[in-house]
């Protein structure tokens, strides 16, 4: 007996059960599937208690909950509303879900005064109070958005597609109009129920995702079932995209939604042997949090994460392959992301048009579809649209995929009047596409502007070195402006990372200049954060004394004007790549006689590939008094975290560092190690891969 039909038994002895439960039983077990979130069962129980003993509040509070998660959103608010009115309830959870339904049902007055009830009811510290106030905003922002005149019509795939399970990431077929291929996790798939640990739990379990195809009959959508044993296993399988000739089909794999990886499936090859497809080698990581890549084409993939240097929950990232590996993901920058999640990415034909999910308060519920365009003079995104209705709804919109001529688009909704959790659907354009039917030259965003040569004056930066003489001049009016400065550009080139530097005179102990000058480094930190600038972009560094401007005697005698020189805080902007405009960092000007070299051996150490020692990562100061005897001494630090890290040494050959490592090992650094640099940013060893070509010296770091 095949597991569907197995399934459907088993549910029809559920049902029959069910029926000739005692009405304890049948709200014991309705209780059970509603903690489990079961809601079909939950509803289905509770619903049969409700008609033998009507009038309990908490069961119909259940069954309202219930039906708001099935989507019948006119009877969840038939039955919340009534225990809201008669039984006079404070309770939180139903006022909530109360407000959720209303918010569902476009009823935005009536949903703020709901969620503004839940605010009063719940306590200070409620898991779901700031949720409840973003919801409120949302509401307001959905009051004000309108419809959108590009699409003619939004409609259901239809029930022969959506089921009461959850359908989502449709893919349009490249080679085969009227076929869409999409992820479902419903009853049947081969993986059974799992619990967010990725075992099997039959009680608590959600239905792992199998690929299936749909196409386009004369009667209307249909399915045309399951992709079949050779991909779809018992674990989850998502489709991703394709490649140019549609030969190739991406797609993820894992026991759970965030711990597996990126696969490619060859159609016009198939191995019997193998016991799985090649995986997608990429600098991608699912399981650090990467998500919902857009295959672009075969060497350009956006994508979604929540890797260190975002915005603040889900952002877009990009990554490139040159030569012969895949360079190191770029965030797409605070434009399109937000403190919220930006998600589900899906970049037209034209390679500056993209659509995007977000649940940024500006939405009119949960996810929103966006749309942002790239512009090449400005060489900037522009502010992202709400595509409105009906494409948008007070839930969540997400995966938004155009066909290939441009005439319709597929998103997945767990809108109320639905099938089930999430259905597909589909939304015509009145006319094609233009974004869909052209393409670019370059063909790709991020190539605008790249190895460009004389650029103009608005891809010319210059930035002046920001003097100090005590803790209170780090932050004068003079240097706030160039602080905002250097946000404007970190917002116009997201690309790039943001280089804060302070250097020092000799005044006391080289660890007390240290330890203040990267305090004054968090200061200017701070200050770019709250100027719009990730603290992930930033890094901070105190170099003490080590690299004068002036020097501090001159000709036996002391100089009065190298201590004002010398005390400045520096920004520059790094990138592993070529920036894409010229920078000029303004230094004071100084005279030959008294001109030190400290800073030009400075500059030289920050190009191209080095190795520097870690001695300790601390969140003091170090008090370790062995450290003095190196005068390179260096802390690295990032806004916010506390955390300062003691480098010492520059190398260009990573064996000479290693001879650095055992000193400072022999010196009572037990956990002293060796750290890559190109161009001032560290790299890690999976990410030193992917310039290895460019880098060869990096082979050594590689394999230690």
């Amino acid at each position: 007996m095949s597991r569907s039909i197995l399934s459907f038994c088993l549910y029809l002895v559920c049902l029959f059960t069910a029926n000739a439960q005692n009405p304890a039983a049948l709200k014991r077990n309705g209780e059970k599937a509603f903690e489990d979130k079961r809601w079909a069962e939950a509803q289905n129980f509770l619903q049969q208690y409700q008609t033998a003993k009507p009038g309990d509040f908490g069961v119909l509070t259940k069954l309202g909950i219930s039906l708001y998660r099935l989507g019948q959103g006119a009877e969840a608010r038939r039955y919340l509303e009534y225990v809201a009115t008669k039984g006079g309830s404070k309770d939180p959870e139903l006022l909530y879900y109360l407000a959720r339904t209303l918010h569902g049902l476009s009823e935005w007055d009536r949903a703020i005064a709901a969620y503004k009830s839940f605010m009063r009811a719940a306590g200070e510290r409620h898991p779901l109070r700031a949720n409840a106030a973003d919801q409120i905003r949302r509401c307001v922002s959905g009051m004000g958005i309108g419809g959108n005149d590009q699409f003619a019509l939004v409609e259901s795939l239809g029930t022969q597609v959506n089921t009461a399970g959850d359908e989502f990431a449709p893919l349009p077929s490249l080679n085969h109009a009227g076929r869409l291929y999409f992820a479902a996790a419903r009853q049947g798939c081969n993986g059974g129920k799992r619990n967010d640990e990725g075992y099997e739990d039959a009680d608590r379990g959600h239905w792992c995702s199998d690929m299936f195809a749909a196409r386009l009959s004369n009667s209307g959508w249909e399915g045309a079932g399951s992709l079949g044993g050779l991909l779809n296993t018992s674990r989850y399988e998502i489709p991703l995209g394709f490649n140019a000739n549609g030969q190739v089909l991406y797609f993820f794999r894992g026991y759970t939604t965030f711990s597996g990886g990126f696969y490619a499936d060859t159609a016009a090859k198939k191995d019997e042997y193998a016991l799985e497809p090649p995986p997608f080698i990429s600098t991608m990581e699912p399981a650090e949090g990467d998500c919902n890549p857009y295959f672009f084409n075969e060497k350009t993939v956006v994508f979604a994460s929540r890797r260190p240097g975002g915005y603040g929950g889900l952002d877009l990232w990009f990554t490139t392959f040159a030569d012969t590996a895949w360079m190191t993901p770029l965030n797409l920058g605070p434009t399109i992301n937000s403190a919220y999640d930006e998600n589900t990415p899906f970049l037209a034909r034209d390679g500056r048009t993209l659509y995007f999910s977000s649940n940024r308060p500006e939405s009119m519920g949960g996810l929103d579809i966006y749309v942002s365009v790239f512009e090449d003079l400005k060489f900037n995104w522009q502010t992202p649209v709400n595509l409105g209705t009906p494409v948008n709804s007070p839930d969540d919109d997400a995966f938004f995929r155009v066909s290939v001529d441009g005439n319709t688009a597929f998103f997945s909704s767990d809108r109320l009047g639905g099938a089930g959790e999430r259905d597909l659907y589909i939304a015509y354009f009145k006319e094609p596409l233009p974004a869909q039917t052209t393409t670019s030259t370059p063909a790709f965003f991020a190539e605008v502007g790249r190895n460009r040569t004389n650029a103009p004056l608005e891809n010319r930066v210059s930035l002046p070195t920001m003097l100090y003489e005590t803790d209170r001049d780090v932050l004068s009016s003079d240097n706030l402006k160039t602080i905002q400065e250097a946000a404007s550009v970190a917002a116009r080139y997201p690309e790039v990372n943001v280089q804060v530097t302070v250097f020092t005179d000799e005044t006391t102990q080289p660890k007390f200049d240290l330890y203040y000058g990267i305090k004054r480094a968090e200061l200017i930190g701070k200050a770019l954060v709250d100027r719009g600038v990730a603290a992930g972009r930033i890094n901070l560094k105190s170099v003490g004394a080590a690299y004068p401007l002036a020097r501090s005697v001159v000709d036996g005698a002391p100089n009065p004007q190298a201590a004002n020189i010398n005390r400045r805080s520096e920004i520059t902007f790094t990138s592993i790549e070529p920036l894409n405009f010229e920078f000029e960092l303004q230094r004071p000007q100084v005279g030959e006689s008294s001109a030190a070299g400290g800073v030009t051996l400075y500059d030289n150490h920050n190009k191209g590939l080095a190795f520097h020692v870690e001695a300790a990562s601390t969140r003091q100061i170090l008090a370790n008094d062995a450290i003095a005897m190196f005068s390179d001494i260096v802390i690295e630090s990032q806004p916010g975290s506390g955390s300062y890290r003691y480098t010492v040494g520059y190398f260009q050959q990573y064996e000479k560092a290693l001879q650095l490592l055992k000193e400072l090992q022999n010196a009572g650094f037990p956990e002293a190690r060796v750290l890559a640099y190109v161009n001032n940013i560290a790299v890690s060893k999976a990410e030193a891969v992917s310039l290895l070509k460019k880098f060869p010296g990096l082979a050594g770091y590689i394999k230690g």
